[in-house]
């Protein structure tokens, strides 16, 4: 097959360029949509930009709130704009609180002293209801009512001058039960109104449930004890009053108004309650018009001389008959103070216990009897005595019970000083070897002495001994020379050295007066101990010079083992550089 016949066009012309270098059609393109571009690249640079888009909007935003409140918005703006105000008002009273104080401050100052000036006309008309009443027939007669029933005063005049008064008013949200506001009349105990508030939902329900009654429907009023409680019920909330005395029927109409004007302006903030009870911050004030109260007013009376001649025989009476019991008083209470001081004796309360006067405390069972003492205070009754056994541990006890225990034989005799059991007399040995080891058993007594009771000389030689011992004499640094002023209190010992050498070998056995050296813990231990064996050779040979017997004399350096004080300062380093004394007693060979 032949191929068919090709034609071939001829080629176009190429595009002529313009003056300036663009192609015709590029240049007509950019003549016809030029400006519409240039729009376009504009408007997308002001939507992308935020500067430019934050300028727009700033220039419309208050004329956009205003338009959204004329629209019936609040509710909406208020929700969207309220984080954002409490974020910038905590941190602004966080950064300075003193620009919210001084805001808040012209209405503060007003609420405040109207807050104080109602409490206290409050408080000033009790008061003057009270004072009025406090010095008349009347007055007295509550006084006296008052004593009978166990209430104060104050109780009494209250109830008989007290019309009415509303003492709480709760706002309850009637969905949730939970509280919304509660506002307390001045000097009155505040309940919890949480539990109030949920009380008064379970009744109101168990009612409901029990008479099948509509939801419209319940308790409007209730009786607990004196008081009265008053429920008035609105579409989303509860107003319950709580009323002492007898409220007139005007109180019920301003329940009803008060709960209209809630919920006619708290309606959305009512319907959408979640337990959140901030919205209803101003809510209490609204709440207050319902703490309405009424005094009697009592009639204009005349002077009457009876009843201030009345008035006062009550008073001097009983003035006669506090001042008999103040008496009365002051007697036991002298007779306590004198049975306390008796050995044997410890008191831990005393007063009247139903018209009784009843003492409690411990008695030793050799204790005197104590109702001896009642005579000497002029006191016929007998008290009621709650007595708990203990062993006293006062010599004159502590020697009695030793005497019992004991048994002394005729011509010996017992005596307890400070826990130590002294014989006198000459009792048989056997016994003295018993006694002494039987008499440790008594309560009270430490030890036994068989040698006696203190006499003046071992009063004297026990005095010589701790003279003696706490007698130092000091050395000066790296020295054994005994200066004048430390050989003048070596000779002052010599008077006790003696006696304490001469005495009686029953009092102390063979005394010895040991002499330790010291020092303290500068140089070597073995320099140390030369040092203090010098000193105290010193001082002996001192004493042996005064003639002081050379065999009861024992001198001993113990360098720094047996220091006199913890070298912690310099004073108490210088004070062991010393010599010291010690009394002993010697086994006989």
């Amino acid at each position: 097959m032949a191929d068919a016949p090709t034609t071939r066009l001829a080629p176009e012309p190429p595009e002529e360029p313009s003056a300036n270098g663009t192609p015709p059609f590029e240049e007509l393109r950019h003549l016809i949509l030029a400006p519409e571009q240039e729009a376009l690249e504009r408007l997308h640079e002001r939507v992308t930009n935020p500067e430019t888009r934050t300028e727009d909007v700033s220039t419309v935003v208050a004329e956009a709130i205003q338009r959204r409140r004329q629209q019936g918005g609040d509710t909406a703006l208020s929700e969207a704009l309220a984080p954002t105000i409490e974020t910038a008002l905590r941190e602004s009273v966080r950064k300075d609180p003193g620009a919210l104080a001084d805001a808040l401050f012209p209405v503060m100052g007003p609420a405040i002293r109207r807050s104080i000036l109602e409490t206290l006309r409050s408080f000033i008309d009790s008061f003057n209801q009270i004072m009025d009443q406090s010095l008349s027939w009347q007055g007295m007669k509550w006084r006296m009512e008052a004593l009978r029933t166990g209430r104060t005063f104050t109780e009494v005049v209250l109830l008989h001058s007290l019309v009415f008064r509303v003492e709480q008013v709760f706002l309850i949200h009637k969905k949730t039960g939970l509280p919304i506001g509660h506002v307390v009349a001045p000097a009155v105990a505040m309940q919890d109104p949480s539990l109030v508030s949920g009380m008064l939902s379970a009744i109101q329900d168990f009612v409901r449930d029990s008479f099948h009654t509509s939801q419209t429907q319940g308790i409007n009023r209730m009786n607990v004890g004196d008081l009265d409680v008053w429920v008035e019920e609105g579409p989303y909330a509860i107003l319950a009053v709580v009323i002492r005395g007898i409220a007139p029927r005007q109180l019920r109409d301003n329940m009803a108004e008060t709960l209209e004007n809630i919920h006619r302006q708290y309606s959305a903030q009512l319907d959408r309650f979640d337990g959140d009870s901030a919205p209803f911050a101003q809510v209490n004030a609204l709440l207050s018009r319902c703490l309405e109260y009424k005094y009697k007013e009592e009639p204009k009376r005349s002077n009457n001389i009876y009843a201030l001649g009345a008035a006062a025989l009550l008073i001097l009476a009983l003035g006669g008959w506090f001042g008999y019991r103040w008496w009365q008083n002051q007697r036991w209470n002298e007779y306590v103070a004198d049975l306390s001081e008796q050995p044997g004796y410890a008191i831990t309360s005393f007063g009247r216990e139903h018209g009784q006067f009843v003492i409690r405390g411990l008695r030793d069972p050799l204790a005197a009897d104590p109702g001896a003492l009642l005579k000497k205070h002029n006191l016929s009754a007998l008290p009621e005595f709650h007595w708990g056994a203990y062993y006293a541990l006062d010599d004159s006890m502590v020697q009695q019970r030793a005497t019992q225990f004991l048994a002394p034989p005729l011509g010996t005799s017992l005596q307890v000083k400070e826990g130590v059991l002294y014989f006198s007399g000459k009792p048989p040995a056997g016994w003295l070897k018993d006694a002494t080891k039987r008499a440790l058993l008594v309560p009270g007594i430490r030890s036994v002495d068989p040698a006696g009771p203190l006499s003046v000389e071992r009063q004297a030689f026990h005095q010589a001994v701790e003279k003696i011992q706490s007698t130092v004499i000091k050395f000066p640094l790296a020295s054994a020379v005994l200066s004048e002023e430390e050989r003048a209190k070596v000779v002052s010992l010599l008077p006790e050295l003696k006696q304490v050498l001469n005495a009686p070998v029953e009092l102390h056995g063979n005394t010895v007066i040991q002499v330790f050296g010291h020092s303290d813990t500068s140089g070597a231990e073995t320099t140390n101990l030369t040092l203090s064996q010098r000193r105290a050779d010193r001082v002996a040979s001192e004493l042996t010079q005064l003639g002081v017997l050379n065999k009861g004399v024992r001198a001993k350096g113990v360098a720094t083992a047996e220091p006199l004080r913890p070298e912690d300062t310099e004073e108490n380093r210088a004070f062991n550089r010393s010599v010291s004394f010690r009394v002993v007693a010697e086994p006989a060979n």
